[in-house]
């Protein structure tokens, strides 16, 4: 069944939304990504800021390369979940990593 009509997804609801998809890529809080978006020939063009994650230095993990790896792994992600979410097509995404924060403590129970 079709319907007249159109869907529109706002722009604050779009940033929003890139905003949560970086902050759980990244495993930051929601509130520490800030995200500007612009039009760059019909494609979204974006500019994060996302708090680098500090590793938990008591917990070993699995080597996951470097900052750069760390961040262009990220940038795929972005850009597919994006995609997948909004069905909008992201051209560039820019990232600046800002100074590295712990993440939030698990509670142990």
């Amino acid at each position: 069944m079709t319907r007249a009509g159109h869907t529109r997804i706002t722009q604050a609801a779009l940033r929003h939304t890139i905003e949560a998809i970086a902050a759980r890529t990244f495993r930051v809080p929601a509130s520490t990504v800030s995200a500007d978006l612009q039009d760059e020939s019909g494609n979204i063009a974006a500019t994060l800021v996302v708090p680098l994650p500090a590793p938990d230095l008591l917990q070993p993990e699995p080597a996951q390369g470097n900052v750069f790896d760390l961040a262009g792994r990220s940038r795929s992600v972005l850009i597919q979940q994006t995609l997948e979410l909004t069905g909008r097509t992201m051209g560039s995404v820019d990232l600046r990593l800002t100074g590295a924060k712990p993440r939030p403590e698990r509670k142990i129970e």
